[in-house]
């Protein structure tokens, strides 16, 4: 970029400089999310006496990577001076406060940002100091930062039951098919690429499900999500429990990726299913989808292609547990390394339903954790004797016998818990992504809920990965038990078998 031209930025925004300073100023004060988008850190030097030292801190996201708020502290080389800085980026351009801690001195300054995937420079105008030279490092991703202590690997991986014929086409050759995604533990240094959130056809489903326009959306915005998971089948050391995930009618597992990965992270492998017919897409190999099959609208033939649905789905759980089996003892990448003797299940609404009569019929799945289920209690004549944890809706409990009728036929541990605020589609990441793509809608127009959806998500995901961790690794179930007084927003129940 020629010197005039960078000139001309800074000039242009310093002018903006003072719209921007109510805001800068404010940002402390705010209220505190549930975490941050992401960290940066980073050296710095100044032009005039060449001190220099070292930046930290966090950051949130607007619509993208490329622009949003920042916060952070630093200090001299030697010590001698610490301080905090905060600001606003959009594009190349940064604008904020730089206090010092010691003085009490505040100066603005603006500047000029590059920015990529890993690393960013700037160059700032610091108001009475100078010039400053940055150069760091940074991660952010639309999704949770991990918390467990592995990174995450993910491949995706077509399946073919040729003994189960397809119910939803007329032709009697097709067998069932479906694509499901193994996500598994990694070591935190691997390198690959970076997973995309979704595909393009599978984003243009999700565009379409809002219930108002999404125009000011791109087609490319699942590119702006950055997950945390790798493209590498470099799965780590040791041998992880297994868990099975299914989404909901007319859903796909995508938009479940952060409690998932977050699950991967404390040392599970998780395969998590696209359902054709049933789920909203299903995206094959060779480019060709699947949506979800036509209702009947006559009572009876509903009623019997809903059964017929579940037992499609309750046949696509058990097959993938086949399969992992199978490749635990062939696959030249991950044999040895799942433990199929600790087999547990969740699911979203009707992949609850899915999780609750695999728990009841096989007995390889050892655990079942239902995110806001439906369920037929004529699929279920007796009782679940695993460990079963149901989380629901803020009014679920008071508006659906069947959850009293789940609660009479589970004769292991049970729990069951409700999060205030919560809607039945606030158990996925669709409230994250909004807040960032449509931020001026909130996200109890479009049915998430008046829970701040970060809020949502950190209790989802860490309920999920307790309950596994007790189950299936063997955890203290005192660890669960006392969960809920971390969270006010939850009214937590249970029952010991």
């Amino acid at each position: 970029m020629k010197t005039q031209s960078v000139i001309s930025i800074l000039l242009c925004s310093l002018l903006i400089l003072c719209s921007f300073s109510a805001a800068v100023s404010s940002a402390p004060g705010r209220a505190t999310p549930d975490w941050p988008d992401g960290t940066f850190h980073g050296v710095w030097s100044t032009r005039n006496d060449n001190t220099s030292g070292c930046i930290w801190g966090t950051l949130n996201q607007g619509r993208r990577a490329t622009r949003g708020t920042f916060t952070g502290e630093w200090n001299t080389t030697g010590g001698t001076e610490t301080g905090t800085f905060h600001g606003i980026f959009y594009g190349m351009i940064l604008v904020g406060q730089w206090d010092v801690t010691e003085t009490g001195k505040t100066s603005r300054f603006t500047g000029i940002l590059r920015l990529n995937e890993t690393h960013f420079s700037s160059r700032l105008i610091v108001l009475g100091t100078g010039l400053i030279d940055i150069i760091g490092a940074h991660d952010a991703s639309f999704l949770p930062k991990l918390t467990g202590s592995y990174g995450v690997g993910a491949t995706s991986i077509h399946l073919i039951d040729m003994n189960r014929a397809e119910n939803f086409t007329t032709d009697p050759s097709d067998v069932r098919e479906m694509m499901v995604q193994l996500w598994y533990p990694i070591e935190p240094s691997t390198a690959g690429k970076r997973t995309e959130y979704m595909d393009y056809f599978t984003f243009q489903w999700l565009k379409k499900r809002s219930p108002v326009p999404l125009v000011t959306i791109p087609n490319n915005a699942y590119l702006f999500v950055r997950p945390h998971g790798r493209n590498t089948t470099m799965i780590a050391p040791g041998m992880f429990p297994v868990v099975i995930f299914s989404p909901g009618y007319d859903g796909v597992y995508q938009i479940y990726t952060s409690f998932i990965e977050d699950l991967v992270s404390h040392g599970f492998v998780v395969v998590s299913i696209n359902h054709p017919y049933v789920s909203g897409i299903t995206v094959f190999p060779d480019g060709h989808t699947v949506g979800i099959a036509e209702v009947p609208t006559d009572p009876l033939a509903r009623s019997a292609f809903f059964n017929m649905s579940l037992q499609t789905i309750i046949g696509d759980a058990k097959f993938v547990v086949d399969t992992i089996t199978e490749m635990n003892g062939t696959d030249p990448e991950f044999s040895g390394h799942f433990d199929c003797s600790e087999v547990g299940m969740y699911g979203h609404s009707f992949g609850g339903a899915n999780t609750a009569v695999c728990c009841f019929e096989d007995a390889r799945f050892k655990a079942g954790l239902n995110l806001e289920g439906v369920y037929y209690p004529s699929f279920i004549p007796g009782n679940i004797t695993v460990p079963f944890l149901m989380m629901f809706a803020e009014s679920r409990l008071t508006n659906d016998s069947t959850v009293q009728y789940m609660w009479n036929h589970t004769k292991n541990d049970t729990f069951q818990m409700t999060i205030a605020g919560s809607t039945h589609y606030a158990y996925t990441d669709v409230g994250l992504l909004l807040g960032h793509l449509v931020p001026v809608i909130p996200p109890k127009i479009l049915g998430f809920g008046s829970i701040p959806p970060k809020r949502m998500v950190n209790i989802t995901k860490t309920f999920t990965t307790v309950f596994f961790e007790v189950y299936l690794k063997g955890e203290p179930v005192e660890t669960l038990l006392n969960l809920s007084s971390q969270f006010d927003e939850v009214q937590f129940d249970y029952k010991m078998g």
